[in-house]
């Protein structure tokens, strides 16, 4: 199901102009940004104070994006929480997860397009790339937001681009027996870039490794395929984008999808999903599991370091018909029966 909110279905996040002045609220440190199309200013880095009073904004709607895939998701009053033994907050009521270890740096924008007016805050890792996205809605106040941005206003980013976390070194690729023996293992674990069970082994290299019958790669098409069926089956998806500092998971019934520059979108009632067109290139792959009796099988998407970037599949209170329809269609290319 969606990840909506108790308002009218309707969540917009463009507004007339003149609606915000970043200039109103601190002139000294606004600078023009995208050619002048939007004027912005940094954050502080002090992301403890900031995310804490985040909830206070309201309704907002989120996008992370990652090599092949992003996602947009309704966030509302979210509240983030310290993960027990770990560095990642936690979002109890969306399960979205952040690293604030990893972000660079952070603005405040208001992008004008024609005469509606876009305000946002927009975050970097520490190597320069966009990671998350938090953007005003109808639903949201926007008094907290000029509140947001003169109490975390700063003149320079709190880090140097440039930074970021060390690459893994691969060992040699892992043997097919002992990734079978902890493929279960697998279906358990909240996915990222690393194989669980085989320290220093990537996820990626034991899809390779796991053999036809519970890995393999899908076409662009394919891909494009089955999201095309279940969106016109009207069928309960779940998807997750990760990337450098942000998890970003989302259940969302796809009413249509739409062609544009940034690829194919699926548009839910309160989230959509992208899959990024011919400027980020990677790899995906469908993986194939038992549980409890009955067979799952997901979409996984790697961008074009190796590194885990998303995937799809059906939520649980997919019908059975559905569930064959949707392993039809990814089998059809190149499953070993």
């Amino acid at each position: 199901m969606d990840s909506t909110s108790h308002h009218s279905p309707r969540i917009a996040y463009s507004f007339p102009a003149h609606t915000f002045d970043l200039r109103r609220v601190r002139p000294e440190w606004c600078f023009e940004a995208d050619g002048g199309a939007a004027l912005a200013i940094h954050l502080d880095g002090q992301w403890t104070e900031f995310f804490s009073n985040l909830r206070e904004l309201g309704l907002v709607m989120v996008t992370a994006a990652h090599g092949p895939l992003s996602l947009a998701v309704a966030w509302e009053r979210p509240w983030f929480q310290n993960y027990p033994g770990g560095d990642e907050w936690v979002c109890l009521s969306s399960g979205a997860e952040l690293r604030p270890a990893a972000l660079g740096g952070g603005m405040a924008v208001v992008e004008t397009v024609g005469d509606q007016q876009v305000a946002s805050f927009q975050f970097f890792d520490r190597g320069g790339e966009g990671c998350l996205k938090i953007l005003v809605t109808n639903w949201s106040d926007y008094e907290v937001f000029e509140d947001l941005v003169a109490r975390h206003a700063s003149g320079r980013r709190p880090h140097p681009f440039g930074q970021k976390s060390e690459v893994r070194k691969e060992p040699p690729a892992p043997d097919s027996q002992t990734v079978r023996q902890l493929w279960k293992g697998l279906s358990r674990s909240l996915p990222d870039s690393a194989f669980p069970g085989m320290e220093g082994v990537s996820r990626l290299s034991a899809l390779e490794a796991a053999g036809q019958d519970l890995a393999w790669r899908l076409p662009r098409r394919v891909v494009r395929q089955a999201l095309q069926s279940m969106t016109l089956g009207q069928v309960p998806l779940g998807g997750a984008v990760r990337n450098e500092a942000v998890f970003l998971p989302s259940g969302f019934f796809p009413t249509h999808w739409g062609e544009c520059g940034c690829g194919t979108t699926f548009f839910g009632e309160a989230s959509q999903m992208t899959l990024r067109g011919c400027n980020h290139r990677g790899q995906t792959w469908a993986t194939r599991f038992e549980l409890g009796g009955d067979e799952v099988i997901c979409i996984e998407f790697y961008d074009v370091r190796g590194e885990f970037a998303g995937g799809v599949g059906l939520r649980p209170e997919a019908a059975s018909w559905q569930r064959d329809q949707w392993a039809d269609v990814l089998k059809e290319s190149g499953i070993v029966q």
